[in-house]
């Protein structure tokens, strides 16, 4: 006669919760690293993983692609955002798909057509009937959100913008520069009136009055960028630096000051926003405020993994820090 050995049951996800005493759902988040868990109960979580022998795995797409969805084609952040987020897939054996929208949605029935396992929206606005299709199609969605302008109600990942044009002013302000110009993106965009924010908090807090005749709100392109800092640069008393609302104005406002024969960060000091690719090999090289596109986009992905199965879940919304990258652009101001 065999004896067959005892078959272990499978240890469910309840052994665990009860013997880190949390529920379920605080073992699903410690398990699919989402916010709100506390560092103590985490390692609980963990450690009574580890003495249950529970097997897990971690949620990722059902069908072995996502899909990201630009508004803009042309946008420089294009570029580290794709990387961040194939960074983060190609290990994991999913295909990244990219789409535009071009200002419409036909691009959105083929979308559905193909069935993605997931959605990365790079659109500002998101249109209505785009949010309402993917949630009746119950497909996880993420608005990798550049801009701040996402929906309430869907899962997003941005930038702390506010924070990022403090920074920029009062990196100016501790150079000794008193006359700080602002070129700023549309301030209809969330981004922008939060960038400006910051920066008449930063200026209000070295002392000084902001004066209306040193804002501009252009494109986010170079040549009104080059316009607006010419604008600025007639003023009866002009000013000795600017904070621009992208790299793209930043250059444009160097190469205002260069046809005027000033130069920077000698006579000028110039500050841009994103740190795309461009910054860096700019002459000179500009001072910007970093948005981390990548780190943004790797955990988008991870959101992505996140709510996939939980359609009805409340949205997860989070705002990645900025930080400041000196380079050559900037200096003390000129006196006399």
């Amino acid at each position: 006669m065999t004896v067959r050995p005892a078959v272990r049951p499978a240890v469910r996800m309840t052994t665990v919760a009860e013997a880190a005493n949390v529920s379920q759902s605080v073992v699903s988040k410690v398990l699919n690293e989402r916010p709100g868990v506390s560092a103590e109960v985490r390692r609980r979580v963990l450690d009574a993983v580890r003495t249950t022998g529970y097997q897990w795995r971690p949620r990722g797409p059902r069908h072995g692609s996502v899909e990201v969805v630009f508004g803009c084609a042309g946008s420089a952040v294009n570029a580290p955002l794709i990387r961040g987020l194939s960074t983060v897939l190609r290990p994991l054996g999913y295909a990244l798909t990219v789409s535009h929208s071009e200002g419409d949605t036909g691009w959105l029935d083929a979308l559905l057509a193909r069935r993605p396992s997931g959605v990365v929206l790079v659109l500002s606005p998101v249109p209505r009937v785009v949010t309402e299709r993917l949630a009746q199609a119950r497909i996880p969605v993420v608005v990798l959100d550049t801009i701040g302008d996402a929906p309430s109600g869907m899962n997003a990942i941005g930038a702390t913008q506010w924070r990022g044009g403090t920074m920029a002013a009062r990196h100016l302000t501790g150079l000794g520069h008193e006359r700080i110009a602002l070129v700023s993106g549309p301030m209809e965009l969330t981004c922008c009136r939060a960038r400006f924010g910051g920066y008449l908090a930063a200026l209000r807090d070295a002392g000084i009055h902001p004066d209306r005749a040193l804002i501009r709100a252009v494109a986010f392109q170079t040549e009104p960028a080059r316009r607006a800092a010419h604008a600025l640069l007639d003023v009866w008393h002009p000013p000795t630096a600017f904070v621009t609302g992208n790299d793209l104005q930043g250059l444009g406002v160097i190469e205002a000051c260069a046809e005027r024969g000033l130069h920077v960060p000698g006579d000028v000091s110039v500050v841009g926003f994103d740190d795309i690719d461009a910054a860096g090999s700019a002459a000179p090289a500009l001072t910007t405020v970093r948005q981390p596109f990548e780190d943004m986009a790797a955990e988008t992905v991870r959101v992505l993994g996140a709510v996939t199965g939980e359609p009805d879940r409340a949205p997860i919304r989070l705002d990645m820090s900025v930080d400041l990258v000196i380079r050559k652009s900037t200096g003390p101001a000129r006196r006399g």
